[in-house]
């Protein structure tokens, strides 16, 4: 059964998007959901289901134990949950308690339980005990895998596949552009199939090479499986399902939605997919088990329906309708050929035949475009951040997802990620009405949760940019005044910074900090490096007593992110900067004086309230009354004029008085005050304040 896959079955019953799948048997699928369910699908005469288990929150991540029946799944509450197949339970029969954030994938073996979550780690779990915490990537761990016995792979947001031995990290694959959503692993140890955003798929050996790179998707790439024959399949938010053989497409499957977030292959080698349209999909080869033509043609008119972004298309190219008398050049390939009627229609060559997969439509209801950076966009906004400097442009097409704009906006101008959905707000408020035939159940491609509690904050922030290349232009310019390095020593400097190596940076930051008269980047590197040292630097305090100094605004603000780094640092940070003496001592020398700031006083303000937040997690985190007096004294202090330097600022400082608030309820009638000088509209302080209203 090599053929094509046609529709077999589509499972209706989840009330939002279906994030992950398990198919152990052939009449049987698992299913988890954004509606916060685990739901059991089984077949006699046709398939039907069951609710095996209501979350706390979104269900993002399954798998099964085979040998217990055990259904494990984990999400935005971030717990893993274990049910048994056949009952309908209102608790689990064990919880497993560890992770700090969403649990976005799981693994077993039968022995062992991996799981990855949005904090970062994996862990690895056996007799429902804690056994590994894989710790080693900079950002979610999207999906995990169990190799053999005490050997893993992970993927990761920070663009790495890594491989464990136990929980010591063995090897670093790099080669994706982007985020690396899903892994399967090819049979006999050859290797492993990596899934990015960056819309490639990489088969790669465990030495490190590359054996072939599948291009083809149009974006994102979610989920990614192996079938029995070798063929491989994926799906992501091209609205597409992929079957690939021998590294080039042989199937190409279109569906009604915006996001096919998941694919399961059942042992018989049917695939299963879900998706945003809160659908489950069967596909099969066998035509036993294919659906009724009625079935078949309905899906099939739902895909030619769906309207497609002009922008991907050059509609001055557009083909006679004579081209779809001619076989295509490749699976998948993709025409638009100008209708009797005048219509733009697209076509995809796929099994052999031209099939109608939508029509082409303009953007927005005006043909005028405004070029920006070589493309042509619908609209360019101008984007004010900061007084006094040039507006940023924000370039968008109103038939893309507005969150793939808004990353991509934040992403080149560097900006926090905790921005997106301000500036998709922004989007949707300065778009509306131009929209044609445009569905709107956008979800956000980076995050997959609706709003969590956003007190207490329990983790620690920084500034951890590697601008390194703008470090050693600053480095290379100010020592040709200096005169302390010499080539061979910059070249060293370049490498550290490639290597990672801490400690090589670690002695040209002290140097700087101690003998340059323009320390800002020796403080720069300090930044950097203060949360990878093993040990306190020596410099440490000098620095800080050197820099926390307002009347050199760029010094200032550096130290300032320098400090907020330290909490970041495992080994010691914590034990070093919340000491009483010392905390007070650096509490004490913190202000903030926006006349004699200038154009910092963004920088500087974003990084006091920075600094209190991270206080106030420590207070929460151990019960710290006096650290905690400590914090409340600069908030009031101060806090009333950091709020008006930046919207930033004002939030995490509402963030840090929330925590404050959460440990002692008595200072929720200070609170009150705070709220009162807090002027911003934006609709995560709304949601900050009801949440703290409510502790």
């Amino acid at each position: 059964m090599d053929g094509y896959f046609q529709l077999s079955a589509t499972l209706e019953g989840h009330e939002d998007d279906v994030k992950a799948l398990v198919a152990p048997f052939n009449d049987t699928i698992i299913s988890a959901s954004r509606d916060r369910t685990v739901r059991v699908w089984t077949k006699e005469a046709v398939w039907s289901s069951k609710i095996n288990f209501t979350s706390g929150g979104f269900v993002n991540s399954l798998a099964f134990d085979s040998l217990k029946t055990l259904i494990i799944s984990g999400g935005q509450d971030k717990l893993i949950n274990l049910t048994d197949l056949f009952s309908v339970q209102l608790e689990p029969s064990f919880t497993l308690i560890g992770h700090e954030s969403n649990v976005c994938s799981l693994d077993t073996d039968g022995t062992q339980i991996i799981s990855g979550s949005w904090d970062a780690t994996a862990k690895v779990w056996e007799n429902n005990q804690l056994k590994y915490t894989l710790e080693g990537h900079s950002a979610s761990v999207w999906d995990v895998k169990i190799l053999g016995k005490d050997r893993y792979l992970t993927c990761s947001a920070d663009r790495t596949v890594k491989l464990w031995h136990k929980s010591q990290e063995l090897k670093t694959f790099v080669g994706h552009s982007d985020v690396v959503r899903s892994l399967a692993i090819l049979p006999q140890d050859r290797g492993f199939i990596s899934a990015s955003n960056d819309g490639t798929l990489r088969v790669t050996d465990f030495n490190g090479d590359l054996i072939e790179e599948l291009a083809g998707h149009d974006s994102f790439v979610y989920s990614v499986k192996l079938l029995s024959n070798g063929d491989i399949v994926s799906c992501g938010e091209d609205r597409s399902v992929r079957i690939w053989r021998d590294g080039k497409p042989h199937q190409v499957i279109r569906l009604p939605c915006i996001s096919v977030w998941t694919v399961a292959v059942l042992p018989n080698d049917d695939i299963v997919v879900g998706s945003s349209d809160n659908s489950i999909r069967i596909f099969t080869r066998d035509a036993e088990r294919a659906a009724s033509k009625e079935e078949i043609k309905e899906l099939q008119d739902s895909v030619e329906s769906m309207a497609l972004n002009s922008e991907a298309f050059d509609e001055s190219k557009a083909s006679a309708p004579e081209v779809l008398q001619s076989p295509g050049s490749r699976e998948g390939q993709v025409v638009v050929v100008k209708s009797p009627a005048g219509v733009n229609e697209a076509y995809q060559w796929t099994e052999n035949k031209w099939t109608k997969i939508g029509e082409v439509v303009s953007g927005s209801t005006s043909d005028k475009k405004v070029e920006y950076d070589g493309k042509k966009w619908d609209f360019v906004f101008d984007v004010d951040v900061k007084d006094g400097e040039p507006a940023l442009k924000l370039p968008y097409n109103v038939s893309e997802n507005p969150y793939v704009a808004a990353s991509r906006f934040l992403e080149k101008n560097e900006l926090p990620t905790s921005y997106t959905d301000q500036v998709v707000q922004f989007i949707t408020t300065n778009t509306q009405g131009v929209t044609i035939n445009q569905q709107s159940d956008y979800s956000n491609p980076y995050a997959d949760t609706r709003r969590e509690k956003l007190v207490p904050h329990k983790q620690y922030l920084g500034f951890t940019l590697d601008n390194h290349d703008s470090i050693l232009k600053g480095l290379k310019k100010f020592n040709d005044v200096e005169n302390t390095f010499d080539m061979s020593q910059l070249s060293k400097v370049e490498n550290d910074f490639k290597t990672g190596d801490a400690n090589g940076l670690l002695s040209v930051s002290s140097e700087i900090i101690t003998t340059w008269s323009n320390k800002l980047v020796g403080f720069d590197i300090l930044r950097y490096i203060i949360n990878k040292l093993d040990t306190p630097p020596a410099v440490l305090t000098e620095a800080i007593r050197i820099g926390l100094d307002p009347s050199q605004p760029p010094l200032y603000f550096m130290t300032l992110r320098m400090v907020s780094n330290v909490f970041l640092n495992e080994r010691w940070g914590e034990s070093i900067i919340t000491d009483l003496d010392v905390a007070s001592k650096l509490l004490k020398v913190i202000s903030f004086n926006p006349d004699s700031l200038g154009k910092h006083q963004v920088n500087v303000a974003n990084a006091i309230a920075t600094v209190l937040l991270n206080f106030s997690i420590y207070t929460v985190k151990y019960q710290s009354k006096k650290l905690a007096e400590l914090v409340l004294d600069k908030l009031q202090t101060i806090g009333g004029t950091v709020n008006n330097a930046s919207s930033e600022a004002a939030y995490r400082l509402t963030v840090a008085y929330g925590n404050l608030v959460y440990f002692d309820a008595k200072l929720k009638l200070d609170f009150e005050k705070f709220k009162a000088s807090v002027k911003y509209q934006e609709q995560r302080f709304t949601d900050l304040f009801n949440d703290i209203d409510n502790l």
